[in-house]
């Protein structure tokens, strides 16, 4: 699977390069300090193919499936967010139109499916479930449930991605957690996947209750070899920390130990021992967590 991504005004690393960051819609936020480029409609439809683009390259390289980053405040969630997204056109203006971003997106990419790929090849949307920082709310479940439900109902994809830093995590409004009001909206046979703070079996068949599948993005670093392991019955012989056998193991390149030991908010167990096989420091540009 390859993931497709736009980074909107998370992508810092574009100006050291010489680029521009792009966005729905230029506006002062007090964390970022460098210049940000607010989209014209022709050069947001440009994008939209881009991403159809991304797509074929995907299919060419021999992928079996792509996945439509939709979360963590990158670009397809900038325009659907009514905080980052003040526009009025087509891309702007209400719920439905801010929708319109993520619609067309994955419009262009199920043409270049269809067109190119067997029937097996795999489209899956993630998603963050709320946007609420304090009084700056950009949507919440409510609005996110509707997207969804417009998503899997008008085009057939495989599955939804929630994207949480905790599995069980509820919303203000709600004693439900953040999968089983997604759920409702998700349209079948598209599946409902999630990661969040799942580290261990326990908490795996935990998740698995209100989801088809669980997302192992860091316990996978830590253990590249998590899935096999559960699947031929030798859970009890996971690494579930970093340390110096699992390293060894899972064969880290020198490079993500640097980044890892840089980026304690991912909360990986045994970050601190990863700490003491660099002195690298990495600046802001690198580490910074576009997830808040």
């Amino acid at each position: 699977m390859l993931q497709l991504v736009h980074s909107g005004r998370e992508a810092q690393y574009r100006i050291t390069l010489g680029g521009r960051v792009e966005v729905p819609s230029k506006i002062d936020f007090p964390w970022i300090d460098y210049p940000l480029h607010e989209l014209t409609e022709e050069e947001v439809w440009d994008i939209v193919h881009d991403f159809g683009t991304a797509t074929k390259r995907a299919i060419d390289s021999g992928f079996d499936g792509v996945e439509i980053h939709g979360a963590n405040h990158y670009l397809l969630q900038e325009f659907f967010s009514s905080f980052s997204n003040v526009r009025n056109d087509f891309w702007g203006g209400n719920l439905e139109k801010r929708m319109n971003f993520a619609i067309e997106v994955a419009r262009e990419v199920f043409r270049v499916v269809e067109e190119y790929t067997p029937k097996d090849f795999i489209v899956g949307y993630r998603i963050s479930p709320e946007e609420v920082h304090g009084d700056n709310i950009g949507y919440t479940w409510h609005e996110s449930q509707q997207l969804v439900n417009k998503l899997s109902t008008d085009f057939e994809f495989d599955y939804v991605h929630l994207s949480t830093n905790d599995y069980t995590a509820t919303p203000n409004d709600s004693d439900k957690n953040y999968a089983q009001l997604l759920g409702k909206g998700v349209k079948k046979p598209a599946l409902i996947l999630i990661a969040g703070g799942i580290h261990t079996v326990e908490k795996m068949e935990d998740a698995l209750n209100d989801v088809d599948i669980v997302s192992l993005g860091r316990p996978t670093l830590i253990d590249p070899q998590i899935a096999y392991k559960i699947k031929t019955g030798q859970a009890d012989k996971i690494f579930l920390e970093f340390n110096e056998e699992s390293v060894k193991k899972s064969h880290l390149t020198p490079g993500l130990i640097e980044l890892l030991a840089n980026t304690d908010y991912f909360a990986m167990p045994g970050i601190e021992y990863l700490k003491t096989l660099t002195n690298t420091k990495l600046d802001d540009v690198v580490t910074h967590d576009g997830t808040k």
